[in-house]
């Protein structure tokens, strides 16, 4: 039997999860086989003491591979069986199955186009986690058991709308601080689109100051981990890392789910058995709180939700994003008492609306003044019909007085006005 401790770098599994640039989808990919791995071979999760069981997976996808005795379609069978046995959800396990089919597809196993479709008729089902709803109040509860990292990942996410995996994969380059308000570009997206979002004073306030801590946080992290590498379980941590936030997303997860416990907010679903303030969350807060405060096609559109958009906001300009964030930033910013936010929000909306008042009298003044333009050269037209006509009344005074004075004193101008 493939053992613990053995080096699993530069197989099958690693070269197949090594193409995702997505950590968290390639960590996906590596979970699934590793599950597939042990159901065939009826190897435990878990050690005796409780420990995650250390297998050489690599050793064991090679010996399941070169096994031609193998009848895929039962193995698969046999794997769904565990999975809705063990899985918290059908919609987890049916993820689950799906990866590890194509991992095995990619390295020549073939299945039955029936047994999928009837597998996954038989894991239809809904996501079984019931999330609460993520509020200011515990986020605010959770950020003061967390240290300065902690901090500043929570509130990066929170403000920003942007994913886990996104944060997860921002280089120092990306963090424009000297925009305001400050930008992220943000490079590993879902749609592999290259987009910006902005994150709220506080929050870039709190990364500034991990960045202080950043060097100390790597070169510690590599101390911790030396042991680990010593044994072949895993990599030497890059001291030199040039990402903003070094960690990885199960990390992450955890120093969450260690602050919500700490500050007494942690809840389980009674199904699932999953947190129920996932890190997910974040984002529909972030959508929320924007979309209350009367800003929803922005929020979408920093969220990267572009089908929720229009053609011409997709090509809006990052100033103008930003000011429209700017406004609203304080439905985002943890640190201030609730009634604070109410209050600012309630204000905002005042001076919206009061705006919009402006705007309209500015159109009403706009119009009034093409209307006096308009007046003014209708005036100045009839003026100078005006001197037209008092031209030729003077005119024919002048050729009257010329006459009248020929009727006065030429006798024989007297006789042709008597024959007319």
């Amino acid at each position: 039997m493939a053992k613990k401790s053995q080096s699993q770098s530069g197989g099958r599994i690693a070269a197949f999860v090594s193409s995702y640039s997505n950590k968290s989808t390639g960590c996906g990919y590596k979970n699934a086989i590793e599950y597939f791995l042990r159901c065939m071979n009826g190897l435990p999760k878990k050690s005796d003491n409780g420990t995650k069981g250390n297998y050489n997976y690599e050793l064991l996808f090679d010996q399941y591979l070169a096994d031609k005795k193998r009848d895929n379609d039962e193995d698969f069978t046999k794997f769904a069986d565990c999975l809705k046995a063990e899985s918290a959800s059908l919609l987890s396990a049916r993820q689950i199955m799906t990866f590890a089919r194509r991992i095995l597809e990619d390295n020549g196993a073939k299945f039955k186009g029936k047994t999928v479709r009837d597998l996954k008729r038989e894991m239809k089902g809904g996501a079984g986690t019931v999330d609460k709803v993520m509020t200011a109040k515990v986020i605010d509860s959770a950020l003061k058991e967390l240290d300065v990292k902690g901090r500043a990942i929570v509130l990066t996410l929170a403000s920003s709308g942007a994913r886990l995996n996104e944060i997860l994969s921002l280089k120092l380059s990306d963090v424009d601080f000297e925009s305001k308000p400050v930008k992220l570009t943000l490079r590993n997206t879902k749609n592999k689109q290259t987009r910006f979002t902005f994150i709220s004073t506080e929050a870039a306030q709190c990364v500034q100051a991990w960045l202080e801590k950043r060097k100390q946080y790597l070169v510690g992290a590599s101390r911790r981990n030396a042991g680990l590498v010593r044994a072949g379980i895993c990599g030497k941590k890059d001291t030199d890392s040039n990402l903003l936030f070094p960690l990885t997303d199960s990390a992450v997860n955890a120093l969450w789910e260690n602050a919500l416990k700490a500050a007494g907010l942690y809840s389980q679903d009674e199904q699932t058995g999953r947190n129920q303030y996932r890190i997910h969350s974040f984002r529909k807060f972030f959508i929320s709180q924007l979309s209350m405060a009367g800003q929803k096609t922005l929020a979408e559109h920093l969220a990267g939700h572009a089908g929720y958009l229009d053609g011409s906001y997709r090509r809006i300009d990052e100033e103008a994003a930003g000011n429209a964030y700017l406004a609203v930033q304080h439905v985002l910013t943890i640190g201030i008492p609730p009634e604070f936010r109410e209050r600012a929000t309630e204000l905002n909306s005042k001076l919206k609306i009061q705006g919009e008042s402006i705007e309209g009298l500015r159109a009403m003044n706009e119009k009034l003044v093409a209307q006096m333009v308009k007046l003014e050269n209708q005036s100045l037209e009839y003026e100078q019909k005006l001197s037209k006509i008092e031209d030729e009344q003077q005119r024919f005074r002048a050729i009257a007085d010329t006459l009248q004075n020929l009727m006065d004193n030429d006798k024989q101008a007297q006789e042709i006005f008597r024959q007319l």
